[in-house]
């Protein structure tokens, strides 16, 4: 069950959250709503002795694949080279990337994921089956980026950060 809320910010708050949200390319609803989300969580996990903040100096985070809210450029710029490295190692899996990926949020998303993946199995990958999961995972993401083929759009070859994504 959900309920909906209506909460009253001033001025400069929602001006921050109207950038946060057009940054995001969410709706403002949507940034609120996981902020509030967020922010409850750590609450609770603060209440209960588990978070690492106080509950009075919260700040929402993201999931490391994804861009933090409002954009950061060095989170951008790490990504970057993580894609890089990626398609270095699985150039045959990831061919299949076309020149305008990086406007896809899909792509980007599912890129970054496996990028941040990678990490953390070369970090302290334990159980083998994590890193065959990953194997299949790459494989089949190429497969559905050969099949979606692209008619004229050029292959993408990886190199310089395009400035759209600075």
């Amino acid at each position: 069950m959900s309920s909906r809320i209506k909460i009253t910010l001033s001025d400069d708050i929602a001006a921050r959250l109207d950038e946060l949200a057009a940054a995001s390319g969410q709706p403002v609803a949507r940034v609120a709503g996981q902020m509030v989300r967020d922010g409850l969580g750590k609450l609770a996990a603060a209440a209960r002795g588990n978070g690492s903040a106080p509950a009075d100096e919260l700040t929402i985070t993201r999931a490391p694949w994804l861009e933090p809210y409002g954009g950061d450029r060095e989170w951008r710029q790490f990504m970057w080279g993580s894609i890089l490295a990626l398609c270095g190692r699985y150039p045959d899996e990831l061919k299949g990337l076309k020149q305008g990926w990086w406007t896809d949020e899909s792509q980007v998303e599912t890129l970054c994921a496996f990028a941040h993946w990678r990490q953390m199995l070369d970090d302290g990958g334990r159980d083998p089956r994590d890193e065959l999961d990953f194997q299949l995972n790459v494989v089949e993401f190429g497969r559905r980026l050969k099949q979606a083929g692209g008619g004229v759009t050029k292959e993408w070859t990886p190199g310089v950060i395009p400035d759209e994504w600075r």
